[in-house]
């Protein structure tokens, strides 16, 4: 008998694993599809980092020459169009020497997983921006490391997820 119990809750612990990483990748994937092909974070806003690219080069008429304003558009890369950035809220911000870390709400993914995402951008190059229509303090280079612990409620089993973008 305690050999069959034994193995019950195995197999209940090993299904429990298998749909924490299912989770963990599907959001993971969600999160890089948005992002992939942003240029710059932009991280003046409170508790908040939102995803840009670079304005489109014009042709200017004084010399004739391609040119690129300075600043940058909000960037979506599920949209065509896009009037707001991607934009992702978290709990609170802190500074270890040279890295931001922003740690995210735990949020209830179904009755039995909760989440929690942490962005950490590690040795960041910012640029200030003060013309054009998004004017602000942007990461133009530094290491985005997106961290997603899924637990489930019942079993406390914990599944961590790690994706580092260098930009």
């Amino acid at each position: 008998m305690t050999v069959f119990i034994s193995g019950t809750k195995s197999f209940q612990a090993t299904g429990i694993i298998s749909e924490l990483r299912s989770e963990a990748d599907s959001s993971v994937g969600l999160i890089l599809n948005e992002i992939t092909g942003f240029d710059a974070i932009r991280i003046d806003q409170a508790n908040k980092l939102a995803f840009y690219k670079k304005t489109l080069p014009s042709l200017s008429q004084a010399t004739g020459l391609l040119e690129r304003s300075a600043g940058f558009v909000p960037y979506n890369a599920n949209q065509e169009d896009v009037v707001e950035p991607v934009v992702y809220k978290f709990d609170d911000k802190r500074t270890e020497q040279t890295t931001l870390i922003y740690n995210g709400p735990v949020e209830i993914i179904n009755e039995q997983t909760s989440m929690q995402k942490t962005f950490t951008l590690s040795r960041p190059e910012t640029v200030t921006i003060t013309t054009g229509d998004y004017p602000g303090v942007y990461v133009v280079h530094g290491i985005l490391t997106i961290t997603l612990t899924i637990q489930s409620v019942d079993q406390e089993e914990t599944q961590t997820l790690t994706s580092t973008i260098g930009f």
